[in-house]
């Protein structure tokens, strides 16, 4: 019945929040203070808390200053393979509301407002420090980790009006878990790969290689424009097989699970329901 953050430790998790005397807030102030070398060895002389199965989970970083994604980022979506064959040359950025999304376990609500309730298996960058005017050469040293995140979308909104910020933003209609992954840990985001299932069935299945603006690129385009703060999340876009690909399209709907498995994070799991 208390919110803290740990580390997960085989089947279980070491309460840094407690062992560390209250001393941070949550994650996204360890990050702001640097002080995320500061947990591991503590982590790595202790025996878990909690075992895994008797949390509830939260979001990575549970108050973010800034979420922003990037639209149409994987050479395999079908839009972009009709564009001239160099990709557009510009990254699409746009908004989302941390209560957009669930953390790991949580259900995914399916909205009253429409039908097409879309999935988009994604790998979350967090910001580790704050920076503005980011070179591409120094962007990882900007990363803190790495998530899972299904960017959920209701395509019944994308055209209503010119922008996609109601599309993108329905309560609860995405997730964002179920950790964050030391960078140290992923030496090259480039070389993941993104497996989506819904209800068992693989629907995305690509590797983040395929990327049109890769991460150092985005960060330094994000980072001219405003200040990247730590906790900070860039969703860093999909690779192709989300629903509205499909002929005829088959949306997320009610009793359904989603998964999106990255390698070296994890798997991001929920349930869907009915508003």
């Amino acid at each position: 019945g208390k919110e803290g953050f740990g580390a997960v430790v085989g089947d279980g998790v070491v309460d840094l929040h407690t062992r560390l005397g209250e001393r941070y807030a949550d994650l996204k102030t360890v990050l702001a203070a640097g002080a995320l070398g500061e947990l591991r060895p503590l982590a790595e002389r202790q025996q878990p808390d909690f075992p895994l199965s008797e949390i509830e989970y939260r979001l990575p970083v549970t108050a973010p200053d800034k979420i922003l994604c990037v639209g149409r980022n994987y050479r395999a979506y079908h839009e972009v393979q009709e564009m001239d064959q160099d990709g557009p040359k510009w990254p699409s950025i746009f908004a989302r509301f941390a209560n957009s999304f669930v953390a790991h376990k949580a259900p995914i609500i399916k909205p009253t407002e429409g039908e097409q309730l879309d999935y988009e298996g994604e790998l979350a960058v967090i910001i580790g420090k704050r920076g503005r005017h980011i070179e591409p050469a120094d962007a990882l040293s900007y990363v803190a980790g790495y998530s899972c995140l299904n960017e959920g979308s209701l395509r019944d909104w994308s055209g209503r009006g010119t922008q996609n910020c109601p599309a993108k933003n329905f309560y609860h209609s995405g997730s964002f878990g179920p950790w964050l992954v030391t960078a140290e840990e992923v030496p090259d985001p480039a070389r993941l790969n993104i497996t989506t299932r819904l209800s068992g069935e693989v629907r995305q299945n690509g590797g983040t290689d395929l990327m049109i603006f890769d991460i150092p690129y985005v960060i330094s385009h994000i980072s001219k424009f405003t200040w990247l703060e730590a906790g900070d999340v860039i969703a860093t876009g999909s690779p192709g097989g989300s629903a509205i690909e499909m002929d005829p399209p088959r949306w997320m709907t009610e009793g359904d699970r989603l998964e999106v498995e990255i390698s070296s994070i994890g798997t991001l799991a929920n349930p869907v329901v009915a508003e």
